[in-house]
């Protein structure tokens, strides 16, 4: 007798789902995308938890960054809605002709 590529395993699961899951893993263990996000996501995790290390070389970008820009667009919006809110638009409407 013939075994379905459908017949279930002990936990309920389909031998094809299993054989798709393991495929796609497999395809995103591969991919180098994957592995720069995690490398990212791991090295500000140890920079958070032990602090920079000195001796690395500065990032893309770090050297020109401003330190003070945390939250530079939310803070812009509530001061943008604050001048409104008292009637002094930031940028006023050029003068009519």
């Amino acid at each position: 007798m013939p075994v379905s590529p459908r017949v279930q395993d002990g936990m309920g699961t389909t031998i094809m789902g299993c054989l798709s899951e393991d495929l796609i893993v497999a395809h995103i263990l591969r991919s180098p995308t994957f592995h720069r996000g995690v490398r990212r996501i791991h090295r500000t995790v140890e920079d958070l938890r032990y602090g920079r290390d000195p001796s690395e070389p500065l990032r893309q970008g770090e050297a020109t960054a401003e330190p003070n820009r945390a939250g530079g667009f939310f803070k812009h919006f509530i001061e943008e809605l604050k001048n409104q809110a008292r009637g002094k638009p930031s940028d006023p409407p050029p003068p009519a002709r």
